[in-house]
């Protein structure tokens, strides 16, 4: 019987939070397959356990204060007391750090990375999202055998884009080209430079609109950039959605102008729905994307470099589409659930074997 204990301790909704809720039922299954079971454990209050209370089975969840806290601590002995799991695989720095304090020393200890800032410990596996964090990992001292590569995975989606084909409501002529963007709203993200650099377009006399999808700390810096560039008619912060590939199929261009990233979901997702991407030049986007095959890679924080490339496929629109449809083949082909499948069991057959 081989039990599993999957964790993510997250506050919030983001990208590692799907990136846990794609690996449950894979991990349920696979657990299933061997006379055991996967539980899922989240933050107690969190946002995921609101939105997953009726999930079958349900997700069991804890508190997490802090990784000393003895209330934290606690819960996750009570957890491993309760499942005598084989494999704990902890999304994150704070639930790899209790479940290591709560199991005995025969558990295999599992963290899947998604971001540059991570400890190593000995004798754990690391499951990296990009090629980047597998090498970091074994910069770091994990040894080579310990260290996966599980690429993050999309759904093909309902929506598909159609570039340039939108009119104007009620008349025969094109509607301004509109770029869209998603994320949460961080300085992280560059939305800033993306702002600047549909500014850059308006100068150069392209009639652009753009909206950005998301919420968070940077909203009013981001609204006071709007207002300072006299931008406000035509860029709008648009709130968060549950329907992320609807809102992106609804632009002509996507702009991805972050400047860190493990390997990003939204890029993911507005490739799955075939629109033209134009990306920093940073890891993650570098290993999904190649220049003027499946999209444009920009130099990071350069609004200058970012307007020019949007510009460029605006003034080419049939290569613009010929990329959108690359980019969607590669994703579907590449970056769905069933590879996704294949080689999360993969590296838990290897890590259990």
């Amino acid at each position: 019987m081989t039990n599993i204990l999957h964790a993510m301790l997250g506050k919030g909704l983001g990208g590692l939070e799907q990136v846990f809720l794609d690996y449950q039922p894979i991990l349920e299954a696979w657990a299933a397959k061997r006379g055991g079971r996967c539980v899922g454990v989240v933050r107690a209050g969190g946002k995921m356990a609101l939105a997953q209370a009726g999930r079958t089975p349900p997700l069991a969840t804890m508190p997490a204060f802090t990784d000393w806290d003895p209330i934290t601590v606690g819960a996750a002995r009570a957890l491993v007391r309760a499942n005598a799991p084989k494999l704990i695989l902890s999304h994150g720095q704070r639930p790899a750090r209790v479940f290591a304090k709560a199991a005995p020393k025969d558990v295999v200890q599992a963290v899947c990375v998604h971001k540059p800032s991570f400890d190593v410990t000995p004798g754990a596996h690391y499951l990296c999202v990009g090629q980047h964090l597998a090498k970091l990992a074994i910069e770091r001292g994990a040894p080579e055998d310990h260290v996966h590569v599980i690429p993050n995975a999309v759904a093909p989606p309902a929506a598909h884009a159609a570039p340039f084909t939108r009119q104007k409501d009620g008349e025969g002529e094109g509607a301004p080209i509109k770029i869209v963007a998603a994320g949460r709203l961080h300085t992280k993200k560059g939305f800033d430079v993306l702002i600047r650099a549909v500014g850059k377009l308006r100068a150069w006399d392209y009639d652009v609109t753009c909206e950005i999808a998301g919420e968070g700390d940077e909203r009013d810096d981001l609204e006071a950039l709007i207002a300072e560039l006299d931008l406000d008619p035509c860029v709008k912060l648009v709130g968060w959605t549950d329907d992320v590939a609807g809102f992106l199929a609804t632009g002509d261009l996507f702009a991805f102008p972050s400047h860190q990233e493990g390997f990003p979901l939204t890029l993911l997702e507005a490739m799955a729905v075939g629109l033209p991407v134009v990306a920093s030049e940073i890891d993650g986007p570098i290993e999904i994307l190649k220049e003027g095959v499946t999209g444009r890679l920009v130099p990071d924080d350069d609004p200058d470099r970012l307007g020019e490339a949007l510009g460029e496929l605006i003034s080419d629109r049939d290569t613009a589409r010929r990329l959108g449809a690359a980019a969607r083949d590669l994703v579907l082909s590449e970056y769905g659930p069933v590879e996704l499948t294949r080689r999360l069991e993969a590296a838990l057959d290897g890590m259990l074997s």
